[in-house]
């Protein structure tokens, strides 16, 4: 499980966290995960540009999907948490156009607007 966010900690259970898209990028090429979580907005940098954002990360889990299908066979879910309503939505649509060419046909969208902290009372089954 993959829980992508640049502040909040994940729920309980077996989660592995990216604070950013390079971690995130790292953690798809190492892991099979069952379940992906995003935020979309993931922060700026030094100089206050934003950083990638988690509509950047859906990009590289879509074409890492094209590429791999084999190694996304065990993905199941993927949640949307983030509190951004406009970046959830594109990050949905991203996932339902992948999904309507066939790319990540079996996996579930659930989306959690999240408007505080923490997530502990999660429950995913």
């Amino acid at each position: 499980m993959i829980f992508l966010d640049d502040e909040r900690n994940p729920p309980l259970g077996n989660w592995l966290v990216a604070r950013d898209a390079a971690q995130f990028r790292a953690l798809l090429k190492n892991h099979e995960p069952s379940i992906i979580s995003f935020d979309h907005d993931l922060g700026c940098d030094e100089r206050g540009a934003e950083l990638p954002s988690g509509q950047h990360c859906m990009r590289l889990l879509i074409d890492e999907a094209m590429d791999h299908p084999a190694a996304f066979d065990h993905l199941r879910l993927v949640i949307l948490h983030s509190a951004n309503p406009v970046g959830r939505a594109n990050m949905r649509g991203l996932l339902e156009s992948a999904q309507r060419h066939g790319i990540l046909p079996s996996v579930r969208l659930v989306e959690m607007p999240v408007t505080s902290h923490p997530l502990t009372t999660w429950r995913i089954a």
